[in-house]
């Protein structure tokens, strides 16, 4: 049996549940993903932060500086230790290249995740680039602010969350090794140029799918979508700050403003939903 090609049906539902995630991510921070914070008060000033001390005063206080270190790997199912381990290793790469290389963040430039993908996971991702549909382009993987709104304050990203490996299997009844991800990243960040600032928060959820493709290592296909605020509601693949020193952009943020820092709450939050401070 060819290893490859009976993998095939198998990729098409990761497809599936990959443009699904994304979906989310695009049409609820336009939904469930998307949303942005209303000020409580017009005359308050808009210099949020302390930029000597950007994470005082916020949860991410108490948070380690990039991802935390890898979870110790064991077997799971019919995958062993080292494959665990390399899957961590490779999935760990793919965060850091999509939430901690500012030329990503800041700059659009998605290379360094880009040069990670493989195979057919790699074939789709650049294949689906220029898709005219927003629920299937693969922008919804990698993570950008809109160019020119909002640059670094510093060098250093708080993140709070795990990874875990579980033994999975998609509809078609194929095997996988999926590599859970659930975090919360936070960058500090300024309009370029101005004493306006914020912190801009990520709840990121989803998976690294690991298919066994024929090849020496296991396929890594990145599964997974986000909720970002404080952000306007816009029907684009980037995210454009809500610094809060001005009218909301696009849709309207509705209901009471839940805290951006909850991963429970950003993975329930319905359509373009507000948020408290960040």
């Amino acid at each position: 049996m060819n290893t490859r090609a009976s993998v095939a049906p198998g990729m098409a539902v990761l497809l599936v549940l990959g443009l699904t995630g994304c979906a989310i991510a695009q049409d609820t921070l336009d939904g469930l993903a998307r949303y942005a914070d209303v000020p409580a008060d017009p005359l308050a000033p808009y210099e949020q932060l302390d930029r000597d001390d950007p994470f005082a005063g916020s949860p991410a206080e108490e948070y380690g500086e990039g991802f935390p270190d890898l979870p110790e790997a064991a077997a799971v199912g019919p995958y062993s230790a080292d494959q665990v381990a390399d899957s961590y290793e490779r999935t760990q790469e793919l965060l850091n290249a999509t939430y901690l290389n500012q030329d990503a963040v800041f700059g659009e430039d998605n290379g360094a995740f880009v040069e990670l993908l493989e195979g057919q996971a790699l074939d789709w991702y650049l294949e689906e680039l220029t898709n005219p549909d927003p629920d299937l382009n693969s922008r919804h993987l990698t993570y950008n602010l809109t160019a020119n709104t909002a640059e670094p304050i510093g060098d250093e990203v708080r993140v709070d969350g795990e990874m875990r490996a579980e033994e999975a299997v998609d509809e078609y009844g194929l095997d996988y090794l999926s590599v859970v991800t659930e975090f919360t990243v936070v960058h500090p960040v300024a309009r370029p140029g101005e004493k306006v600032s914020t912190r801009m928060v990520v709840s990121h959820f989803g998976e690294v799918g690991f298919f066994d493709a024929g090849a020496d290592e296991l396929e890594a296909w990145p599964l997974w979508y986000r909720a970002v605020a404080p952000a306007h509601c816009l029907d684009e693949y980037t995210f454009t700050p809500d610094y809060g020193d001005g009218l909301p952009e696009g849709d309207r943020p509705e209901g009471l403003p839940q805290d951006a820092y909850d991963l429970e709450q950003a993975r329930e939050m319905g359509d373009c939903g507000a948020v408290g401070d960040t």
